[in-house]
């Protein structure tokens, strides 16, 4: 047992050891060290020393004296993290050794790349960190990140008082023994043999490390607080310690992934990365799509560049579904054009420019829009021999932007995080984590070929998208594999020929949607309230010769309905409300009659175009007659369903005049709604013929008619007046009456007409008609008089 445990020991010394190992085995190393320079971020462990710490090795049963042996290690290495600040007391040729060991093992962990270092001893200014820099009063060497103060301090005192107050770790040191006597973790307090380093070691380690270091030249050089885009050469996107920086998508890529928290400059270095890009690349060989799901207003100053030929902002399953199709269109464009010229890539194609497609807020984008998962691995795969880009940039990458899209996005870029993790994640470092939150602008690159390494990336302003954009000022411009969406607004000279404008975002164009009614047949507009269904009518059939609208009062539109001219094009405005106020005894006809127009009217040149607000029962017959449909906006997906459309092309925002027309997106051109309404059919008494008066109101008839009498007072030679039950009672006076007579039916219901006439013939109504009366003609229709009481 205390073998397994004596060997268990010595496994957690190793890793400790291997992890954190002491100043004089650093300096003993000769060859490759696979760790040098493997640490940065927040947290910095180094080892103080070695002593007895706790251990993980634990005993099992009642064997106390072997748990108690288990329970400690010793001659470990004592490791703490440097960032605590460390202070040394103690007499100072014993105190310099002590901080000499820790700097040796800070400038053996924190790149040079990255991380500058000060010391008040000549040998640290060998190191390929030197910095000629302060670190405050009392210190005597100190680490940070390029551009910024000091995050790792070591100070040094005769007494432990004397130390800054900055010191949360303090080592005191005596040639009789010596403690880690301060620490934040109070269990952590205990004995130590210190590591120690005599000048000369550190001088002959420094000058070794240097040399080897001569590839991060020129590391010491400084990190600007703030870059100007202007300041920088053509292509450049920010500064290293090794100069200006271009970020080339096309050798390092193909595709770039941008992590960063909220404020860390994300935002501002895609700006700038498009405007770099531009700079450099002429519009017809470059395309940008941006996409925003911040709303857009980061990206409006790009939309100036003729490079830009889109900005999409946020997302709903309309716009998402468009993005689909758009950019599946491009991949199928360019697969065409490669093989057409008997290429293999781009590069194979003279023609053929590149698109990228910068996408900020990736994440939530996705979140939203699941679906776009398999768009964007897709383009990721196949884009290095497309030509197409990806530059995404998220909060966190880490979980969100799939292995199929990380695999091929070679070129990493990290701003500021709030953790270690999604720094490594991102560039395979933790050193975003410790940038500081003040410094805006300042990210970790990780190209390829090259270590990671600090950046800090320039700011552009409305004078850098200006200037870019005039450079290229009457160039060609990149051919647009994206279209914009429609306007609200459609003019009718942008649709010459057609009643709309269709969007075709598979075919990456848009369209003049037509309707010809000869050889398409009848066609449905249906749309909620204000959809536009009267415009939408209009622009389907606008005044022309053969053109017919139906008027909106009853008595008129059925006079236009019964008498519809061979080769006329009918256009009917809210069909459903039309029908809906004719009386009950009509509704029913007035299908009737829509039906048979519908079935027979197109042998005769008849087609109808017919408007509704919903599929009312009565309209439910007419409609499935009807092969064509324009489907403006519902007020749910329900009645979008309901009233044949796809629900996954339902959108509740369309505006005014939008819609769906054969599975496209639509945008219904302007169109005037308002027409002359045609006047009801009413005809005049001859007064030169005997009249005879069939009435519910027999007196008042009389009154209005001097030398009428009444049919129950004997037939006379005047005009006769009586009620429905005298007319019926006397058939035979009635039948002389129509055969010798002009018959008015006043104030009478469908249901006496047809029971005076035993015809099942309806009269024509007189809904919303004053002072009409109907006219028996016994060799035609009934027709309307006019027949008005004082």
């Amino acid at each position: 047992a205390h073998r397994a445990i004596a060997s268990a020991h010595e496994e957690e010394r190793a890793a400790l050891a291997e992890r954190s190992p002491l100043a004089r085995h650093l300096m003993a190393r000769t060859g490759a060290d696979p760790w040098r320079w493997s640490a940065a971020g927040a947290e910095v462990l180094i080892a103080l020393g070695s002593g007895a710490i706790p251990s993980a090795v634990r005993v099992s049963g009642n064997a106390d004296d072997l748990a108690a042996h288990a329970g400690t290690v010793h001659d470990a290495p004592v490791i703490v993290d440097a960032a605590l600040g460390i202070g040394v007391c103690g007499p100072e040729a014993l105190a310099r050794a002590v901080a000499r060991s820790l700097v040796v093992q800070l400038a053996w962990s924190l790149s040079p790349g990255t991380h500058w270092c000060a010391a008040d001893e000549e040998w640290a200014r060998a190191l390929p960190h030197a910095a000629d820099r302060t670190v405050g009063p009392g210190f005597v060497a100190g680490f940070g990140m390029r551009g910024d103060a000091a995050a790792v301090r070591i100070a040094i005192a005769r007494h432990e008082a004397d130390l800054p107050g900055q010191c949360r770790v303090v080592v005191a040191v005596t040639p009789e023994g010596s403690a880690l006597v301060q620490h934040p973790d109070r269990e952590r307090r205990r004995a130590l043999r210190p590591g120690i380093a005599s000048r000369a070691e550190a001088a002959e380690w420094a000058a070794r490390v240097a040399g080897e270091a001569a590839h991060l030249a020129p590391a010491r050089a400084e990190l600007p607080t703030a870059v100007e885009l202007s300041s920088l050469p053509t292509g450049a996107v920010g500064v290293a310690a090794s100069g200006p920086v271009a970020l080339d998508l096309v050798r390092h890529g193909p595709h770039a992934v941008v992590g960063g928290a909220t404020g860390s400059g994300k935002s501002e270095l895609l700006i700038s990365w498009v405007l770099a890009l531009a700079a450099s690349v002429a519009p017809d060989r470059l395309a940008v799509l941006l996409v925003d799901f911040k709303g857009g207003a980061s990206f409006a100053p790009l939309a100036a560049l003729p490079h830009t030929v889109g900005i999409v902002t946020d997302l709903d399953a309309a716009h998402a579904a468009r993005v689909l199709a758009s950019l599946r269109a491009e991949v199928r464009f360019r697969e065409r054009a490669i093989a057409g010229a008997g290429g293999r890539s781009i590069d194979d194609v003279a023609s053929l420019g590149r698109l990228v497609i910068v996408v900020d807020e990736f994440a939530a984008m996705l979140a939203e829009h699941p679906d776009l998962h398999a768009l964007f691995g897709d383009l990721a795969a196949r884009g290095r021999s497309l030509g197409i880009h990806l530059v995404l940039c998220t909060q966190r990458p880490a979980g969100v932007v799939r292995d199929a899209v990380l695999a091929n996005a070679d070129l990493r870029v990290s701003m500021r995080v709030n953790n270690r993790a999604d720094s490594t994640a991102v560039v395979g470092t933790d050193a975003a984590a410790a940038i500081p939150a003040a410094a805006r602008g300042r990210g970790i690159l990780a190209p390829p070929d090259t270590e990671p390494h600090a950046v800090q990336f320039a700011l552009a302003g409305d004078a850098d998208v200006e200037r870019v954009a005039s450079r290229w000022r009457g160039s060609p411009l990149p051919r647009r594999p994206w279209c914009e969406p429609l306007p609200a607004v459609v003019e009718p000279t942008a649709a010459p020929g057609g009643f709309a404008l269709a969007d075709l975002p598979h075919e990456q164009r848009r369209a003049v949607a037509t309707w010809r009614p000869a050889l398409d047949g009848h066609v449905l507009v249906l749309g909620a309230a204000r959809s536009g269904t009267s415009t939408a009518l209009a622009a389907l059939v606008p005044p022309a010769p053969g053109a017919l609208r139906v008027p909106r009062g009853v008595a008129a539109a059925w006079d236009v309905l019964h008498e519809v001219p061979d080769g006329t094009v009918l256009a009917i405005d809210d069909a459903d409300s039309l029908i809906a106020r004719f009386p009950p005894d009509y509704r029913a006809a007035v299908v009737d009659v829509l039906v048979a127009l519908l079935r027979d009217g197109p042998s005769r040149g008849v087609h109808l175009a017919l408007a509704a607000k919903r599929l009312t029962a009565e309209l439910q017959q007419v409609a499935s007659l009807i092969p064509e449909r324009l489907l403006l906006r519902h007020g749910s997906k329900q009645d979008w369903v309901l009233a044949g459309g796809d629900g996954a092309a339902f959108d509740a925002g369309l505006p005014a005049g939008g819609g769906v027309w054969r599975g496209d997106r639509v945008q219904v051109v302007r169109a005037s709604a308002e027409a002359a309404e045609t006047p009801p059919r009413i005809g005049a008494l001859d007064p030169a013929r005997p009249l005879a008066v069939v009435t519910t109101r027999p007196a008042a008839v009389l009154r209005a008619l001097p030398g009428a009498s009444l049919l129950s007072d004997g037939a006379g030679q005047g005009t006769i007046v009586g009620d429905v039950d005298d007319w019926q009672s006397r058939w035979g006076a009635f039948a002389e009456a129509a055969r010798t007579a002009q018959v008015v039916l006043d104030a009478c219901t469908p249901a006496d007409v047809r029971a005076l006439t035993r015809s099942r013939e309806l009269p024509p109504p007189l809904a919303g008609l004053d002072g009409i009366a109907w006219l028996l003609d016994p060799e035609g229709p009934i027709t309307r008089v006019r027949f008005a009481l004082p």
